[in-house]
Parts: structure tokens; C-alpha cells; sequence
């Protein structure tokens, strides 16, 4: 991954045409998709049960630590009128894969990984009490068995992508400006600044709290902002409140997301997985994930400008709505899995807990299914 985003910055950087940066954009763009999927299962097969949400949330607080200095980095290059001002931003993204190329011979290989291929002598200086697996084919991604753990993993990565986050995060400069809102590249430092922040609060807290509360009480802030945005929307000539208003509302919408949908998704899909699918459950969640921010990066200028939809602020009315809808699934669909070994898990799925009683099911050594099913 480290190598192929380095093919990608150097295309970039070099650019001369907009097709050779596209091209390099779309590179680096695929490696991010890799990460997503490789690194919430390592993290999550070499975590303890008690310290894996806080291990799993670093996915989040690193992307968000990431924008903080890509913000702070666009704010300094802002008044640069030479090619600088975007090369200096692009070429800075050489330092993460080199750390990482530099870093890697140090870097422990996950011990179920290693069970799973049969290296035991291995995996024993890292974890003693593993038992064995086998990888499972695609059929069984989606076999009785494994379909509604799947359904999860694809529900949890899309929603943290269809409520609409690339509004604040990739467009809330082209917002503000649009709306006459002075400082918009200050505002978006501290738009990140806040969703670093709260990442890390989700960070040391979601062991704690558990992953429903979470995901439940923030997506439901999200949507109740964005709809708060929508409605100043509609003012025909928004004032100096109502602008406030609109910066105050996208601001702690960013904040529920950091600590909700942004930092929780990843830390489910590295538990809800069948051990013998969890590659390819991740693969398939996280290419609809990609392919939602797609679909939703494409769309929002169409939505947002004249001459097309022209819905400025009332885009929040469409994305509000979503939020809504998605907070509702996941109360029916998202189980709590705080604290339980990834065995543990598979347990209570083989024995068809229903999803709600997750937090509360007591596990025997021999839990037999039960005929009410899922």
C-alpha cells in the first residue's frame, strides 16, 4: 500500500495536465481503499476484547489528524501564487508511506492471521491461546450463516458515507463561500481541529459506552444539525444569526460524526465479521463505502450550484433526512459488541441472539441455536 501511494503523490506532484493528476488522485485514492479494509481487521485480531474499540478508533482519529494538517497546510499555502501552493500540500503525502516503508520489518504479523496459515511458533510469541482457522470462500460471505453479519458490515461503512460527511469535510470551504461566510479556510481548521478532538474522546470512551450508544445518540445530533441547516436554507436572505447559525450547526455535525459513524463504523466491521469471510465481508464493505463517498462527492456540487439543483444550505434537508433514516436501521440492525472476544462473537451468532440482545446474552460453553432465529 505504502508503495503504491507513493506511485500516486509522485503522479501528482508532477502533474502537468489534469488528466496525470487525476490519474495519480485515483491511485491514491485505491491505497486508501486497501487501508480501510486491511487495517480495522488487523487491528481487531490483534487487539484485546477489552482495548479493542480504543485500538480500532485510531483508524478514525489518524484520518482526522490528517485532515487537521491538510487544513493547516491549505490555510498556509492559501496567498502562494505559484504552482507551490497545491504541490507543497501533495508532496507532503511522501512522509506517511516512507514512515511506513521504514517502519514495516518492525511490525508483528496478526497471530490469527499466522494460526490461520498454519505458522503456530509464530503466532505463540505473539498470542497463546488461539485455535485455528480456515479461510471461507465468497458463497459463504453471503450463506444462512454469514448474511446478516455481512448485511451489517456494508450497513455500517455505507451509512458512514450517505449521511452525507464529504458536505463538511470536502465542501465546507465551497459552502461557506457560497454563502458569504468570511474566513472559510479558518473555519475548516476548526471544523478538524473539533473532529480531532472528539475522535479521541470516542477513542477512550467507546469501551466503555459501547458501540450502540454511541452510534445511536450521534447519528441522531447529525441528523438533527443538517436538518437545522436546511431550515436556515430556506431563509431568502439569511442574516448575520442565520449564518452563524449554519456554521455553528455544520460544526457540531462534524463533531457527532467524529464521535459517532466516523470513528464506531470501523471498529464494527473489525468485529461483526465471520472469522473464515472477514477479508472479503471487508472487501465488499468498504468498495460500497468507496463507492458511496464516490456517489456522494460527484453529486453534491450538482446539488449545491446553479445552474443544476441550486439547493445551497437545503441540501441539509436531503442528508438530515438520510442521517435519520440510518440512525432508525442501525437500532434495529447494529448489536453490541463491547467486550466480547471475536470467538465470543461467532458464538452468539452461530446461536441466532437476536441483535438487540447482544449486550445482555450470557454465552455456555455449549449455546445451542435458538428456533426463533435472528
Amino acid at each position: 500500500m505504502a508503495c503504491i501511494s507513493l506511485v500516486g503523490v509522485t503522479l501528482q506532484t508532477s502533474a502537468t495536465t489534469a488528466a496525470q493528476f487525476t490519474l495519480g488522485r485515483i491511485i491514491n485514492f485505491g491505497m486508501t481503499g486497501f487501508c480501510i479494509v486491511v487495517t480495522p481487521i488487523y487491528q481487531a485480531e490483534c487487539s484485546p476484547p477489552a482495548l479493542r474499540g480504543l485500538i480500532s478508533s485510531t483508524v478514525q482519529f489518524q484520518i482526522t489528524l490528517g485532515q487537521l494538517i491538510a487544513s493547516l497546510v491549505n490555510l498556509g499555502t492559501e496567498n502562494i501564487t505559484s504552482n507551490s501552493s497545491w504541490q507543497i500540500p501533495i508532496g507532503l503525502q511522501f512522509i506517511v508511506p516512507v514512515c511506513i516503508l521504514a517502519l514495516l520489518p518492525f511490525m508483528p504479523e496478526s497471530p490469527r492471521w499466522l494460526v490461520s496459515k498454519g505458522r503456530y511458533d509464530e503466532a505463540e510469541r505473539f498470542l497463546k491461546t488461539l485455535r485455528p482457522k480456515s479461510k471461507g470462500s465468497w458463497k459463504e460471505v453471503f450463506n444462512k450463516k454469514n448474511r446478516i453479519r455481512t448485511a451489517i458490515a456494508v450497513l455500517v461503512m455505507f451509512c458512514q458515507q450517505i449521511t452525507g460527511q464529504a458536505f463538511v469535510s470536502q465542501y465546507g470551504v465551497v459552502f461557506y463561500k457560497q454563502q458569504n461566510i468570511s474566513d472559510p479556510f479558518l473555519l475548516s481548521v476548526i471544523q478538524t481541529v473539533i473532529s480531532v478532538v472528539c475522535s479521541v474522546i470516542t477513542l477512550l470512551f467507546v469501551d466503555q459506552v459501547g458501540r450502540r450508544a454511541i452510534i445511536l445518540t450521534g447519528g441522531t445530533a447529525m441528523g438533527v444539525f443538517l436538518l437545522l441547516v436546511g431550515g436556515m436554507g430556506t431563509l431568502k436572505n439569511p442574516g448575520p444569526n442565520a449564518k452563524r447559525t449554519m456554521v455553528a450547526s455544520l460544526m457540531l455535525y462534524g463533531a457527532s460524526y467524529a464521535l459517532s459513524w466516523a470513528t464506531v463504523s470501523y471498529i464494527i466491521l473489525g468485529e461483526v465479521a465471520n472469522s473464515r469471510v472477514k477479508e472479503k465481508t471487508s472487501d465488499l464493505a468498504v468498495s460500497i463505502s468507496v463507492l458511496t463517498t464516490f456517489v456522494v462527492s460527484f453529486t453534491l456540487p450538482y446539488l449545491l450550484d446553479a445552474p443544476y439543483a441550486d439547493l445551497g444550505a437545503k441540501v441539509g434537508f436531503i442528508y438530515g433526512s438520510i442521517t435519520v433514516v440510518s440512525s432508525v436501521v442501525a437500532y434495529f440492525m447494529v448489536p453490541e459488541m463491547k467486550g466480547r472476544s471475536l470467538e465470543e462473537v461467532d458464538q452468539l451468532f452461530e446461536a441466532r441472539v437476536p441483535l438487540r440482545k447482544f449486550r445482555q446474552a450470557k454465552l455456555e460453553e455449549d449455546l445451542e441455536p435458538e428456533k426463533s432465529g435472528a
